[in-house]
């Protein structure tokens, strides 16, 4: 017997990953999240919060230095790092983990 209308509804847990493949594609869906991601991916030292702010307010044309520094800090990075693409304390740093989904930063 096939599967019932609930079920249909409850995300998949297939060995193809589709479950945290959605929760990528979801993090990756916010334009903010994929330049923090492309800018520490071109960078050879791990920024701190402030200097990430700063690039990221000066790329974005509707975020001040203050707002881009708290939606980094309670949003953003939180996000990304629930996913397991970056790890920050001091400094912001890209994980192993990120190496397929900057490839598909860089490709958009």
């Amino acid at each position: 017997m096939g599967r019932n209308h609930h079920e249909a509804l409850e995300p998949a847990t297939d060995a193809n990953g589709t479950a945290e493949t959605d929760e990528l594609f979801a993090v990756l869906s916010n334009a903010n999240r994929r330049f923090v991601l492309s800018h520490l991916a071109q960078r050879e030292t791990s920024p701190a919060l402030d200097p990430l702010a700063g690039a990221l307010a000066e790329w974005s044309d509707d975020l001040s230095l203050e707002d881009a520094r708290i939606a980094l800090h309670h949003v953003h990075l939180p996000k990304l790092q629930e996913t397991g693409l970056v790890e920050y304390d001091e400094t912001v740093r890209l994980t192993d983990e990120a190496g397929a989904p900057l490839d598909l930063v860089e490709d958009l």
